[in-house]
């Protein structure tokens, strides 16, 4: 798992301004670029090699494509099976993956917000910048221009 809390950080901000419409819409496209990297890792453990790099998307897309095609076979199979054939379904499938199937990762995400000074702001993302000098500037720019 590759996990970049500052990328985390950043997804989750733009996730929370997006209405529920546009949540599900990022989210379908997340589940969809998850299985496209199930395949990419597949291709690269067993050494396929390619001429060209659209050679290896389309290999991608084309397997995530198989894929996405029989799992939903299987999901048709699976509503129309009883509860005790699911669970002796998912019994299974966690034997063959060595129990990774039940394997749960919870990663605890804490928000705060608060409201910081232009001054920090701006230290922090821009260190080398004098916050005076730029202040002054913006002021002076203000006066011309709406005559303060």
């Amino acid at each position: 798992m590759n996990i970049d809390p500052d990328k985390i950080k950043e997804l989750v901000l733009l996730f929370a301004k997006l209405d529920d419409d546009y949540q599900k819409e990022l989210i379908k496209h997340a589940y969809i670029l998850s299985l496209k990297q199930s395949q990419k890792n597949l291709i690269h453990k067993e050494g396929k090699k390619f001429k060209l790099d659209s050679d290896f998307d389309k290999e991608i897309e084309k397997r995530s494509y198989k894929i996405a095609k029989k799992s939903l076979e299987m999901v048709e199979i699976f509503d129309k099976i009883s509860d005790d054939e699911k669970a002796q379904l998912i019994i299974l499938l966690d034997k063959l993956s060595n129990g990774e199937l039940t394997q749960k990762t919870d990663i605890e995400i804490k928000i705060n917000q608060e409201k910081v000074s232009i001054k920090d702001y701006i230290e922090e993302i821009l260190p080398e910048v004098d916050v005076k000098i730029a202040n002054g500037k913006v002021v002076k720019y203000l006066k011309e221009v709406c005559r303060i």
